[in-house]
């Protein structure tokens, strides 16, 4: 009756809603007392989560969140073993159902080959003509094409059995004229294309994209977009025609790349998107000078000409900037085994070698090993520190004293945002920490995989600099 009537009083909802926001509600028994947060992928770049709203689930499996969007976009929600995905229109209300509630173990939850199953939520009191339901049968049958052809599209290539399955597609959902799915249904042909070009995009950058609208956060254009153009910019540069992006991507200039494929016949907004996708990637490559990318994504962030493309520009330069080498560490606060608290100030003076573990992983216990000749070596000069993220701090505690570890081991269960600083969701994990405070190998190697060797020469040309006090 609870129920019925907590359903009746959503109904009255809608009046009283900003049009630019969406109401979802259902029950959920098996995820009562949980929170769950629901997000979607902002742009094809980064491919961050951006939250939209985190709601708790009442005792009795009750639960309502409002979504602050201003178009239709897809929505996620991680739910342990599940991905639950749904499509939302800004001012409509979606009663849904969330999967069985199915935890993860502990090895999933920091392995990184765990993907969570993507699940569509259930919309018991949604007509069938809602566009989630021609959304979900697109991608049903887009996907059975694709398995079903899968040898003469990615080995044979064929052009003509690409052609036949557009057809098909564009037959069966002519009359869907919604502008979301329209994108869609575009950029996964767009995709599939890509598939049987040869490595030669650019018919189909002309065709789907130089002229276009970009459309950021539509899944269609996202996978498109990632599967043509990442390492764009350094292919590019390979070509001897355009050797000049290299100098110019060294000397920072981001609007003489944007300006480089304006002459190509790209729309400025594009162009820009290309170019921010290029140094985001170019970063990583060792093709481009950093200092040149960081300086072109400098110059990026006051230079673009859309609010959307500025605020990539930013989370672009954000990312970059996480975990740089010569930043200051991520803060730490944590109890260790003596229930005291502690943080990275305390360490100062001495390197850090921070590791990220789960003592139910076989790959942490075996490096944990190693690090103990390590540390009996090297301690007057290096501070190990090991932060244990289990679930809870029994476990590791319990390894801790029968393996009679020396050094200091934190209890980082429960510190999502720590583990997010660090990038450690995935252990084990490794930084060396500078004598100031600021990280000086980010990620550093594991013992297993030359560590020690890289140390000596840091700590070798770290006393050159001072005056030495140690010889290895």
């Amino acid at each position: 009756m609870r129920y019925v009537l907590f359903s009746l009083l959503i109904l009255l909802i809608p009046v009283q809603l900003s049009a630019q926001k969406s109401l979802l509600y259902g029950k959920a028994v098996d995820f009562s007392t949980k929170e769950i947060s629901f997000y979607t992928i902002s742009d094809p770049i980064l491919n961050q989560k951006s939250e939209l709203a985190t709601t708790t689930i009442a005792s009795d499996g009750t639960f309502s969140v409002l979504l602050p969007i201003t178009q239709t976009i897809e929505i996620y929600t991680d739910l342990e073993k599940y991905c639950g995905t749904m499509v939302v229109e800004p001012g409509k209300n979606y009663q849904i159902t969330l999967p069985p509630f199915s935890p993860r173990t502990s090895e999933e939850a920091h392995s990184i080959y765990f993907k969570p199953a993507p699940y569509w939520l259930g919309l018991p009191g949604t007509d069938n003509s809602d566009l989630n339901f021609t959304v979900r049968s697109f991608v049903t049958d887009f996907n059975l094409e694709t398995v079903r052809n899968g040898i003469q599209i990615y080995q044979q290539r064929s052009k003509e059995v690409v052609t036949e399955i557009i057809d098909r597609l564009e037959k069966k959902y002519s009359r869907v004229d919604h502008p979301y799915f329209q994108i869609l249904k575009k950029y996964s042909f767009a995709e599939l294309e890509s598939r049987i070009s040869q490595k030669n995009n650019e018919l189909i950058i002309r065709k789907y994209f130089a002229t276009q609208p970009i459309a950021l956060t539509n899944p269609g254009y996202q996978k498109a977009f990632e599967t043509i153009f990442t390492d764009f910019l350094r292919m590019q540069a390979q070509d001897i025609q355009n050797n000049k992006i290299v100098s110019i991507t060294d000397s920072g200039n981001y609007l003489d790349l944007v300006a480089y494929f304006e002459t190509r016949g790209y729309t400025m907004e594009f162009s820009e998107l290309v170019v921010l996708k290029g140094l985001y990637d170019g970063y990583y490559t060792g093709r481009f000078s950093k200092e040149g990318v960081v300086r072109a994504i400098g110059m990026a962030q006051s230079a673009t000409s859309s609010p959307v493309l500025q605020d990539v520009a930013n989370r672009i330069k954000i990312k970059l900037s996480h975990l740089a080498v010569g930043g200051k560490a991520p803060s730490i606060w944590l109890k260790n085994l003596k229930m005291e608290q502690v943080s990275l100030e305390q360490f100062k003076g001495k390197f850090v070698y921070l590791t990220f573990i789960n003592s139910s992983s076989a790959d942490c216990r075996a490096e944990l090993d190693l690090i103990a000749s390590l540390e009996k070596r090297f301690r007057e000069v290096l501070n190990v520190v090991s932060i244990a993220v289990d679930d809870d701090f029994k476990a590791p505690t319990e390894l801790w004293k029968a393996k009679k570890y020396a050094w200091e081991l934190l209890d980082g269960s429960n510190q999502k945002l720590l583990i997010s600083n660090y990038n450690a969701t995935i252990t084990p994990a490794f930084y060396l920490i500078a004598p100031d405070g600021n990280l000086r190998l980010s990620q550093a190697p594991s013992p297993s995989h030359g560590f020690e060797p890289i140390f000596l020469k840091i700590i070798r040309d770290h006393n050159f600099r001072r005056k030495p006090s140690l010889t290895f």
